[in-house]
């Protein structure tokens, strides 16, 4: 971003952070109610907010008898992995010098399975 916005841009977010959690909470709750449409609106919504606690709430649904509550739970699901890989992929990897990094690509690629042609033979 340009123009200064760097600044306002962390506080919205924070606040935006502060603000899903009760949301999210609120929605799962909504999973439990006997009318299918306020189920299926809780479901899309919980999607939309990508907070990754709703997975485990989603899953159940998955199997549910009710061919609209699978579909959607399954896209709801889809769209929350999604919105995590975006986020991970624009996040700097902090731990690229990392010395247990280092140490630990080290031992795998010492660990790596030889070729047929390289043992030993008898």
């Amino acid at each position: 971003m340009t123009g200064g916005n760097e600044g306002i841009l962390v506080p919205s977010v924070m606040a935006m952070i502060r603000f899903r959690r009760p949301l999210v909470d609120y929605l799962i709750s909504g999973l439990e109610e006997n009318d299918k449409w306020v189920r299926i609106l809780a479901i899309d919504m919980l999607g939309n907010a990508g907070d990754p606690r709703a997975v485990e709430y989603l899953k159940p649904l998955l199997v549910d008898r009710d061919r609209d509550l699978r579909i959607i739970s399954a896209q709801a699901m889809e769209m929350i992995y999604s919105q995590q890989a975006a986020m991970s992929r624009s996040q700097p990897d902090h731990c690229a010098t990392c010395m247990i990094r280092l140490i630990a690509e080290e031992a795998l690629t010492r660990a790596k399975p030889r070729g047929e042609g390289t043992r030993k033979k008898r």
